[in-house]
């Protein structure tokens, strides 16, 4: 389809293309703007993650094919990304594919394939290019082809990253192959993900368990059950209790309250949608309130005894939420 669709190409970019690639270079004003968000080059850069015209994709198939300057081509590649993202067009998104195999310079290769990460990868997508990537001896090259691998609807790239994690010793390896099988796996990759759930390093130990919640089901919960009581990436599986479980782990996550505020915390974690580890267990028991006493007794033990050691957002939770704890 690439290769019908430059038979079209007109001879000159747009205008308006032209000068977006030469202000996301712009470095003029380097020495005078002090915040980046003011800089010519950063407000460039943001404008085009907008873009959504799929008119400019083939003036900028043309130019990343014919431009010798290599900074020019990664702000194409930049370009085309976005709007590949932004459209979900697969002319775009094949031919920067196409393009691992031809981009020479490693650290446009690298960013290239950091555009591809977002892309969508559908069954019929052949990237084979990317999966020829991952065994790159240049780590920078290979652990964002092993990123690049996200999104992708394809056997080929489960089959790819689950060998990376079975044979792999690379700490940086394992970390983004199982942060894109959060997006590419199955349940096929979950007893390959639960061998890493105790390596040394939690990033790899954290991003497995994510990776697991993301692709599991209720049958799991006893996993999550377990790596709560003695895990130590107790968030992300409390997240797991709490998707799937049911009253029956009511004593689990009043457990792990207790064990949020046994002491004061040195620093705040918030999840998602700004909750805390905290506001996310206390969620959970509120839809229990009316069949069991523990919700409530929990919120009067956090509002009483332990007011001290709970957060400015997790009082305020509490205050709001109160009526969820009362029969």
């Amino acid at each position: 389809m690439v290769g019908n669709l430059k038979k079209k190409l007109p001879k000159k970019m747009d205008i308006y293309l032209t000068s977006l690639i030469e202000r996301t270079l712009d470095k003029s004003d380097r020495e005078i703007v002090r915040i980046s968000s003011e800089s010519i080059s950063w407000k460039a850069l943001r404008e085009a993650e907008k873009i959504d015209d799929e008119n400019y994709i083939t003036q900028l198939v043309q130019y990343i094919e014919t431009e010798k300057e290599k900074e020019k081509r990664d702000s194409a590649y930049f370009i085309l990304g976005h709007i590949a993202n932004n459209t979900k067009n697969k002319i775009a998104t094949d031919f920067l594919i196409e393009r691992i195999e031809k981009e020479k310079d490693k650290s446009i290769l690298s960013s290239l394939l950091d555009r591809i990460k977002y892309l969508e990868k559908t069954e019929e997508t052949d990237i084979q290019p990317i999966i020829n990537a991952t065994k790159s001896k240049v780590w920078s090259i290979r652990q964002s082809a092993i990123s690049a691998l996200s999104n992708a609807k394809n056997s080929l790239a489960e089959n790819t990253l689950l060998e990376i994690i079975n044979n792999s010793i690379d700490e940086y390896d394992l970390y983004y192959a199982n942060c894109s099988l959060l997006s590419t796996g199955t349940k096929n990759s979950i007893s390959s993900l639960v061998k890493l759930l105790d390596h040394k390093k939690q990033d790899v130990s954290g991003t497995a368990l994510s990776a697991i919640l993301n692709l599991s089901d209720s049958s799991n919960l006893s996993l999550f059950v377990s790596q709560l009581e003695k895990g130590k990436n107790k968030f992300t599986a409390l997240l797991g209790v709490i998707k799937f479980g049911d009253t029956t782990v009511i004593p689990n996550v009043v457990k792990r309250v207790k064990e949020l505020v046994s002491k004061k915390r040195t620093r705040q974690v918030i999840g998602s949608y700004g909750k805390t580890e905290l506001i996310f267990a206390m969620e959970f028991l509120s839809n229990f309130a009316s069949e069991s006493d523990e919700p409530k007794k929990t919120y009067d033990f956090l509002t009483t005894k332990k007011a001290d050691f709970i957060w400015d957002n997790e009082t305020e939770w509490l205050l709001e939420n109160k009526s969820k704890f009362v029969k």
